[in-house]
């Protein structure tokens, strides 16, 4: 089982969907895990039989806990449910700030001034809770909404740059065009996550994603699974 922590501060909660649908797609076994303060997801996803304020669900044939604090509080949850949650082949936690027992984490931005501010503070408290004073917070930035210009990235990058950051590569970029903002919302509305719709720039992209983190495929062949899949 790998923990993928999906961190920062714009709302991602489409293309956490859109991943897990995708690594879904690859006959891999996911959970998203629905760990930020504002709880979104539990708008998106529908809860038909869940009891009390946190609980798991399934969606498209993903699972979804929703009202967990953390992936300790998980952990515990389906330990008294009797469900052995290492076999999952990957779990995505969206949360505001990263925890330990993460492989691979993935920083979110965009070019707006809150967005930039946000984020500014979720990096200081990472450095600020982390265990290795002295070693990088290692992360994959992924811009997302918009399309970053140089000026914007160095502005964010001299906001950061006393914590210590090291992106590694590569990064990605997802300029969510009209047609990519219709399908999200269709796909909220119809309850199915059809990745296929998107822009051929989104569907290139998320494949390219999606293979970074799954490890032993190409991504040529995600996209060729995307291409595939109806539902």
């Amino acid at each position: 089982m790998q923990v993928i922590g999906l961190i920062g501060y714009v709302d991602k909660y489409d293309m956490i969907l859109n991943l897990a649908r995708a690594i879904n797609i690859m006959d891999k076994s996911v959970l998203v895990v629905d760990a930020t303060l504002d709880r979104k997801l539990k708008y998106i996803v529908p809860a038909l039989d869940n009891i009390g304020r946190a609980y798991v669900t399934q969606y498209n044939n993903i699972d979804f806990a929703v009202g967990f604090d953390s992936m300790h509080d998980v952990e515990n949850y389906m330990a008294e449910q009797s469900i052995n949650i290492a076999l999952y082949d990957f779990v995505l936690i969206d949360m505001d700030f990263r925890t330990r027992g993460l492989d691979k984490v993935y920083f979110f931005i965009d070019t707006s001034v809150l967005s930039v501010a946000k984020n500014k503070e979720i990096i200081k408290a990472m450095r600020v809770y982390s265990s290795e004073e002295d070693s990088k917070l290692e992360m994959t930035k992924i811009m997302y909404r918009s399309y970053v210009s140089r000026a914007a990235n160095d502005y964010f990058e001299q906001k950061i740059k006393d914590y210590d950051v090291s992106w590694k590569e590569p990064s990605y970029e997802f300029p969510l065009e009209e047609q990519d903002k219709l399908v999200d919302i269709d796909s909220q509305f119809s309850g199915i996550i059809d990745t296929r719709k998107h822009t051929k720039l989104y569907v290139a992209t998320l494949a390219d994603l999606t293979a970074e983190i799954l490890g032993d495929v190409n991504a040529k062949k995600v996209l060729t699974q995307i291409k595939r899949r109806k539902n």
